[in-house]
C-alpha cells in the first residue's frame, strides 16, 4: 500500500510558495493527491481583542482579511498544482492553528504533511506557542519540513508540466 495523500499547510507568508512547490513537486513524483491547508487563526484574533489592540469590528475586518488572503493563496497553489497534472483540494478554515491542521490531516488520513521550516525561537516560551512547533509536535503522519528554497525552485521547474 503506497502513499495517497500529501497535506500541506499554507500561511501567510512568501516562504509559503516555496512549501507549495515543493508539496506539489512531491505529489508530482509519487503519483498521489496533494490537500492545501490554510487557517484563519482565530486565537490571535482572540489576543488582539482580548489586549485591546483591535476593537470588535476592527477585528472583523482583519478576519475578513485573512480569509481573503488565504482564499488568494489557495487559488494560487491550485493552479500551480493543475499545471503540473497533480490531483488538488485546498480547505481554508478557521480555529487553532495547530488543532486545525492535526484534525484535517487526520480526517484525510494524510500518509504525510509538509510544512514550511520553523522559525528561530528568542525564548523557550515562543516554543510553546509556536504554532509550527505545535503542528510538528503532534502531527498524526511522518512530517517533511521545507529548507533551501533553490533547492526548491529547481526541482518545481524540473517536473515541467503536465
Amino acid at each position: 500500500m503506497g502513499l495517497r495523500t500529501i497535506v500541506v499547510s499554507i500561511a501567510g507568508s512568501p516562504s509559503s510558495l516555496i512549501t507549495a512547490k515543493y508539496a506539489i513537486a512531491l505529489a508530482k513524483l509519487l503519483s498521489v493527491k496533494l490537500v492545501a491547508l490554510y487557517v484563519v487563526d482565530k486565537k490571535v484574533l482572540q489576543d488582539l481583542l482580548k489586549s485591546r489592540i483591535f476593537v470588535d469590528v476592527e477585528a472583523r475586518v482583519y478576519e475578513r482579511d485573512l480569509e481573503q488572503q488565504g482564499a488568494a493563496i489557495l487559488e494560487r497553489i491550485s493552479k500551480m498544482a493543475l499545471d503540473k497534472g497533480i490531483a488538488f483540494e485546498s480547505f481554508l478554515m478557521k480555529g487553532v492553528v495547530s488543532d486545525e491542521v492535526f484534525n484535517k490531516a487526520q480526517e484525510l488520513q494524510a500518509d504525510l504533511l509538509v510544512m514550511g521550516e520553523l522559525k528561530e525561537k528568542m525564548s523557550r516560551t515562543e516554543v510553546f506557542y509556536d504554532e509550527g512547533e505545535r503542528i510538528l509536535r503532534r502531527s498524526p503522519c511522518p512530517i517533511v519540513m521545507v529548507k533551501n528554497p533553490a533547492m526548491v525552485e529547481a526541482l518545481y521547474k524540473e517536473i515541467g508540466p503536465l
